[in-house]
């Protein structure tokens, strides 16, 4: 194994992931954040969560699968001994196994690069003679979209011991450009140990896409679900790394953007991330990038030291709807636009006229600069909600209503249903009614409670004619249709047919048509910036329940798992309560 003491080495991740976080990695004089720093939301950043879970959960099993066949040799025993996983890598690769899983590649030096695909897969003989492989990384979502009919894309099926497929009228998702830069990366790292398959320059993603097969022919099934599909449905597909069909801007370019393979996006942005880290680690003056809050800062454990070089009223901190990409906010700032105030106080359209001509997707580009500087004139004015409209809204009469809401784990089953009753006749006041089922549920056991919830809901609304069921968005309906829909419950898709549309009213729709917001419109701005309500838990949202329910179901202390269902409970119960009080609000605006 060559000595690396002392080199820049970068991993797959750096060339996908902000460049902040390349050179507050290298620059000695940034102090390691360490294990449990949080990120902008306010969780340790290396805290298991439910998504994460689920996602080591699916690549665990698809892993499982590839090590099962013929000629695979399976190295994640070795996880935590590098030297002796990278020993049995080469001893593989000259053996020419057809699968070797978890494998630790010859770190390349010149490059700058250290590559730890999640397998690697027998290919074409590789250009200096000897065994060539492909790289392979499983990724927890879908990488086709559809395509021409005529068009078959590239695959090998796990069901039929990775034989080659072509799965019709398909091809790879161009918005998968993480996952693609990844294997690009991985690919310069296998032609660096002379490991790289010949030919054509492939590498396979493992997705949850649902395939099919009638009559010999693969095709894309329509997924109903976050669930991931069994692996007997499942596919390796094989994207072709130098196909340009990434865009980039391009000043020089007539349109704006040129077409990119993977593996020139790659060697760009790596190279641009690369001479970052050398020039952080020699502590070069004047660093080549300052912070930038995008999406990655919320679980990133950098935050800490980036936070506090951004201005309070920085535009990308202060504008978290719609925000502007990292390039318009640099692009901005070239313009002198740093802060809100900089931006409510200029001329969008000559901002406008500078700005559209250096990016790839103009129209994008000036529809978040317009709606950044609408958000930007209201922080200024102090407003985070206006009203777009007059007159009255639309609204049912008052009278006994229900509030709705519903949580979902990871895989997007229901495992619980939240209501509150809001009696006119009742002294108490508003009663919360769950029904709950803190375990792993499988369709049945979600049909059941499914049916536990809206036959008891059923109920109340017979019993009380014109009763409204009201919640936010169609997330709630589109559960039930779902639900109803796999099943031959007379109650359950009667209730979808009937009780859906003739007693259920989204207020979102009412809010959507009548209101803009600052931090948009979502039930936890709304409720809380206009009707002023205040969840009990300061880390409330529909993630963070996930995770809570994560722990309620597979925490090894009973105490833990009593106080995560407890704080999934009471954040449904707000989640009701405050839906209640965006009625009341909205009411007293007709």
């Amino acid at each position: 194994m060559p000595d690396v003491t002392g080199l820049v080495l970068l991993d797959a991740d750096a060339a996908v992931s902000c460049p902040v976080r390349t050179h507050n990695r290298f620059d000695p004089a940034v102090p390691d954040p360490g294990p449990g720093a949080a990120g902008q939301d306010g969780r340790p950043a290396d805290e298991p969560t439910a998504a994460r879970r689920a996602t080591e959960a699916f690549r665990g099993r698809v892993l499982d699968a590839l090590a099962a066949m013929p000629r695979a040799v399976d190295l994640r025993g070795l996880e935590h001994d590098w030297p002796g996983r990278f020993q049995a890598t080469a001893r593989a690769v000259a053996a020419g196994r057809r699968v070797i899983i978890g494998p630790a590649l010859p770190p390349d030096a010149a490059g700058g690069r250290i590559g730890e695909p999640d397998a690697l897969v027998l290919g074409e003989p590789a250009a200096g003679g000897g065994h060539g492989y492909d790289p392979v990384l499983v990724v927890r979502h879908q990488v086709l979209e559809p395509a021409s009919s005529a068009r078959d894309q590239r695959a090998s099926s796990l069901a039929r011991g990775l034989r080659l497929v072509r799965v019709r009228g398909t091809a790879v998702r161009p918005s998968r450009e993480h996952d693609l830069l990844r294997l690009a990366h991985h690919r310069r790292v296998l032609e660096s140990a002379g490991w790289a398959g010949g030919g054509a320059a492939y590498g396979g993603l493992i997705g949850t896409d649902r395939i099919g097969y009638e009559r010999g022919v693969a095709t894309v099934r329509r997924s109903p679900r976050r669930q991931a599909p069994p692996n007997r449905q499942l596919v390796l597909v094989w994207a072709d790394l130098e196909a340009k069909r990434l865009r980039a801007e391009a000043r020089t370019a007539g349109r704006g953007w040129r077409a990119h393979s993977a593996l020139e996006r790659y060697d760009h942005e790596f190279g641009f991330r690369r001479r970052i880290a050398v020039e952080a680690a020699a502590r070069t003056p004047s660093p080549r990038v300052r912070p930038i809050v995008t999406a990655e800062c919320q679980g990133c454990p950098w935050w800490s030291c980036c936070r506090p070089q951004l201005a309070d009223d920085d535009l990308s901190l202060c504008i978290d709807k719609a925000r502007p990409s990292a390039r318009e906010i640099g692009l901005l700032r070239a313009m002198g636009v740093w802060t809100v105030g900089d931006l409510a106080g200029r001329d969008v359209d000559e901002l406008l006229a500078a700005l559209t001509p250096q990016v790839a997707r103009p129209d994008e580009t000036a529809r978040r600069v317009r709606l950044a500087a609408r958000r930007a004139r209201m922080l200024r004015d102090g407003r985070t909600v206006e009203r777009t409209t007059s007159g009255p809204l639309r609204l049912p009469p008052p009278g006994y209503a229900i509030d709705l809401d519903i949580e979902t784990s990871a895989d997007d089953t229901v495992y619980l249903w939240g209501f509150l009753v809001d009696d006119p006749d009742e002294p108490a006041g508003p009663r919360y009614v769950p029904f709950a089922r803190f375990a792993e549920l499988d369709r049945t056991g979600e049909r059941e409670l499914a049916r536990e919830a809206l036959c008891w809901l059923d109920e109340r609304l017979a019993a009380h004619p014109g009763a409204r069921v009201y919640h936010y968005s169609d997330y709630e309906v589109i559960h039930i249709r779902r639900i109803a829909r796999t099943s031959d419950d007379p109650l359950l898709t009667g209730f979808a047919r009937s009780r859906c549309r003739s007693n259920f009213s989204d207020l979102f729709g009412v809010v959507r048509a009548n209101f803009f917001g600052v931090h948009g419109l979502g039930l936890k701005c709304i409720a809380h910036d206009g009707a002023g309500f205040s969840w009990r838990d300061g880390q409330a949202g529909g993630l963070n329940s996930q995770s809570w329910f994560d722990e309620a179901v597979h925490a090894d202390e009973p105490e833990r798992r009593r106080a995560a269902a407890r704080r999934v409970l009471e954040y449904n119960e707000d989640d009701v309560r405050a839906t209640r009080a965006l009625r009341a609000w909205l009411r007293a605006l007709e």
